[in-house]
């Protein structure tokens, strides 16, 4: 990463997944960021831009939209239908390497391991929906599991009684780790949280991954 936390056009290109050209061509047809220039006139792009060119790539992908519709949406100026993804439960050979597990078995195996930890687990998608959570984090959020996924994890926090919005840290954290606090109210009563985020990519899409525990008590390993 270059100089004041700042990325270069090059850094962009291969986090966001698309040419230099392309992220120059979406600057100039739409003004979708404006980044800094150094004094060479180099691009110099923060956080916040890598995180937005994140959501718009997505929603045009993804969802298939116009690349104006998709540069509303990222810009929280217009909403899309949910959707889900397609997870079919075959299976098949991965680079010819044997059989390969069908993604629905895939995802109890995971859900069932993640379930014996303590720790609060939650995997977001790029709009910042629930995909995936284990047990610990319903208990926290005093939400049942099945009513988790699909569902914005920032609107989870406002109904649990979260004090904080958390829009601008969960966006650049999709670009880089990152950790805070926030207060979660359960059926015990109100507790103090801290969570690491972790950006990962799944079959092309960015993800973004939060480990939560009690605050003041260090994670395993750490």
């Amino acid at each position: 990463m270059s100089e004041q936390g700042l990325f270069s056009i090059g850094e962009v290109a291969s986090i966001v997944g698309l040419s230099r050209h392309t992220i120059r061509a979406w600057e100039r047809r739409h003004r979708l960021v404006q980044p800094e220039r150094t004094p060479s006139g180099q691009r110099r792009y923060t956080a916040d831009d890598v995180a937005l060119l994140l959501r718009v790539k997505h929603a045009a992908v993804r969802r298939g939209v116009s690349l104006k519709v998709a540069v509303r949406c990222a810009q929280g100026k217009l909403s899309l239908p949910a959707v889900e993804d397609q997870l079919p439960a075959t299976t098949g050979a991965v680079n010819g390497r044997g059989p390969a597990l069908g993604r629905q078995t895939t995802g109890s195996t995971w859900r069932s391991a993640a379930n014996l930890v303590s720790q609060v687990i939650v995997m977001l998608d790029i709009d910042g929906s629930i995909s995936a959570a284990n047990r610990a984090a319903s208990q926290a959020l005093g939400v049942a599991p099945h009513e988790m996924v699909g569902r914005r994890f920032t609107d989870l926090l406002e109904e649990t009684g979260g004090r904080t919005r958390l829009e601008t840290a969960l966006q650049r954290a999709y670009v880089q780790p990152s950790t805070f606090e926030l207060e979660l109210r359960s059926a015990p009563g109100v507790s103090r949280w801290a969570f690491e985020c972790r950006p990962f990519s799944y079959e092309g899409r960015p993800r973004l991954a939060m480990f939560g525990r009690p605050a003041g008590r260090r994670l395993p390993g750490r």
